[in-house]
C-alpha cells in the first residue's frame, strides 16, 4: 500500500476507469483524491458515450489515454472480472504512453464481482485517509 500511496503523491495526474459499478466507484475514489489536493478524473459521460459511438465501446477509455495520458501519470484501471477489453485496452497504452498502473481486478484476489467492488472503495478510502493524514 505504501507503494500506491507514493505512486498517488508523486504522479502528475491520476485517471482512474472502470465500468458499471467500478465506474461509480472510479468517479467516488476521483471524489476523496481531490478532496486531498490530488488531480483525479474520471471521463466525462458525453465524450464516454461519443466516443464509444466513434470509435466503438472497447476503444473509449484507450483513446483517452492517447489524448491525455503522459509519462508521470497515473492510471487507476478498476474491474470486477479483469476482463473488460476497453480496461485492458487502456492499460496496454497507459503502459506504451509509460504511465503508472495500480489496477483492481477481482480476477486477481479471486473475488466475485461484488466484493471486488467493495474492494476498490474500501482501498480508495485507506488512500485517502493515507493522503489526509499525511498532509
Amino acid at each position: 500500500m505504501q507503494k500506491l500511496l507514493e505512486l498517488v503523491k508523486r504522479s502528475r495526474r491520476v485517471y482512474i476507469i472502470g465500468n458499471g459499478g467500478s465506474y461509480a466507484n472510479a468517479s467516488h475514489i476521483a471524489n476523496d483524491l481531490l478532496e486531498c489536493g490530488i488531480k483525479a478524473y474520471t471521463l466525462d459521460a458525453s465524450i464516454l458515450t461519443a466516443w464509444a459511438n466513434d470509435y466503438g465501446y472497447e476503444h473509449i477509455f484507450k483513446r483517452w489515454m492517447e489524448c491525455v495520458g503522459e509519462p508521470g501519470d497515473l492510471l487507476i484501471a478498476l474491474s470486477g472480472s479483469g476482463k473488460s477489453r476497453n480496461i485492458l485496452n487502456a492499460v496496454d497504452t497507459a503502459k506504451d504512453i509509460g504511465m503508472d498502473i495500480w489496477r483492481i481486478y477481482g480476477a486477481d484476489v479471486g473475488a466475485d464481482m461484488q466484493h471486488a467492488e467493495e474492494m476498490q472503495l474500501q482501498l480508495g478510502h485507506k488512500v485517502m485517509k493515507w493522503l489526509k493524514n499525511a498532509s
